[in-house]
Parts: structure tokens; sequence; C-alpha cells
């Protein structure tokens, strides 16, 4: 565990699903419990799952994020301009 450099928590309804997506790519798992997501009448619990990366993962994964930042500029872009 010495080597996670960077973490990330999934809480909502797809949680599983988004936490083995990382868990695939050989991230590790660190901990799984509840989380309260909504405080009002009824109480809402989510599934907690976090997950962690080494230095590699981290850096592979802020590879991915200026994709998807890229492309939602290229989106909004478009949109302004049509």
């Amino acid at each position: 565990m010495n080597d996670i450099v960077f973490t990330l928590e999934f809480d909502d309804i797809y949680s599983n699903d988004r936490a083995n997506k990382y868990l695939q790519k050989g991230w590790k798992l660190l901990h799984v419990g509840t989380k309260l997501v909504n405080s009002d009448e009824p109480a809402d619990y989510e599934t907690s799952y976090v997950v962690g990366a080494n230095a590699e993962q981290y850096a592979e994964y802020q590879k991915e994020q200026e994709k998807i930042k890229s492309v939602e500029q290229d989106i909004e872009d478009w949109f302004d301009n049509n």
C-alpha cells in the first residue's frame, strides 16, 4: 500500500461498476463501506468503494482525464458556434 499516490471514491448507484473498471486496470481496493448520500426522509445509503493508484496508474488516469476535458471543450465550442 505504500505505493498508493492517488485515490478515488465511488458512492453512487454505479459505484460497483466504476470501481470494477479501475480494479481491472490494476488499481487496489482500499475500502468498501456504506455512505449516507441523502439525509432526507427516508435516509439513503449507497455502497462506497475507495480505490488507489500507484504513480504509473495515476499518470494514465491523468491522461484519460485530459482527453475527456478536451472532448468536453470541443463539444462546448461546437454549441457556442452553432
